[in-house]
């Protein structure tokens, strides 16, 4: 009995952290480097440097909460894409109501409040795609015939930093400076990946979502071991699940990283 139990916790915390611990992880991550930037850019600027960049981010940020909400049947009671008049500084929100009764929708509190992070990645890979077509290429590339493991050690952490590295020198090739394309997406780029993070409501309204996920899992794990269900074949596609889904946030860290370096490098020089 005691066994089966700590076989149980132990899937239980190996599903979730393939399943949610990435995209919390480098949640975490990128609100770390939005609010360093955030500050350099004050320093700068003053407020009206976030309202520059709040532009395009903002509204990317909350309609990722707007879509999962529609995805987790939540009903959207009230939305701000974009708000430079409120006095407590909130450029933006999603408020929605939903059934407390329902697995289904509580469990959509999590990715609702993950939200921005997904739809900021899409727009950035979208914009790659449309501005910078070459690089976008040795993204898909490396996504179509570059993944060759079935697990996350050190030579997929050593792949990603070598894409990212090949990436930037896609990206900043001289030649790209005299495209206007090239300025375009540098501008969403910097936009979107300073308003990619998780505000501090993102993270409360996600919480119950987690706890509730997390017993889902608990219970479908008791399930699978009281009949003895394999399940190295799950495993291994939250597996590969977790590697593409690196690839992508690597593109949002990327960014978050170029960002705070330029608002870093603004200070006393953007008065």
């Amino acid at each position: 009995m005691t066994e089966s139990l700590l076989k149980v916790i132990n899937m239980t915390i190996m599903q979730m952290g393939y399943f949610t611990g990435l995209i919390l992880f480098v949640g975490l991550i990128l609100g770390f480097f939005e609010k360093a930037a955030n500050t350099f850019i004050q320093r700068s600027l003053g407020r009206k440097g976030i309202f520059i960049t709040a532009f395009i981010g903002t509204p990317i940020h909350e309609i990722g909460h707007a879509i999962m909400c529609v995805i987790f049947n939540h009903k959207i009671v009230d939305i701000k894409l974009l708000n430079f008049k409120d006095k407590e500084g909130v450029l933006g929100y999603v408020k929605h109501s939903y059934n407390k009764n329902s697995l289904y929708q509580r469990i959509g509190n999590l990715f609702i409040a993950l939200g921005p992070i997904f739809s900021g990645t899409s727009v950035l890979i979208l914009a790659l795609y449309s501005f910078m077509p070459q690089s976008f290429s040795i993204l898909k590339k490396y996504v179509i015939y570059g993944i060759n493991s079935d697990r996350i050690d050190k030579d997929l952490v050593l792949s990603l930093l070598n894409l990212s590295g090949v990436l930037l020198k896609s990206i900043f090739s001289v030649n790209n400076f005299q495209h206007i394309s090239f300025w375009i997406f540098i501008i969403v780029a910097i936009c979107v990946s300073s308003h990619m993070a998780l505000s501090k409501a993102d993270i409360e309204n996600g919480k119950d979502g987690f706890l509730v996920l997390l017993a889902f899992i608990f219970v479908m794990n008791i399930v699978l071991v009281y009949f003895s269900v394999s399940i190295t074949q799950y495993r291994l596609q939250l597996i590969r699940y977790n590697i593409y889904l690196s690839i992508f946030l690597m593109i949002a860290i990327m960014f978050s990283i170029f960002s705070l370096v330029i608002s870093f490098l603004c200070q006393g020089n953007c008065i």
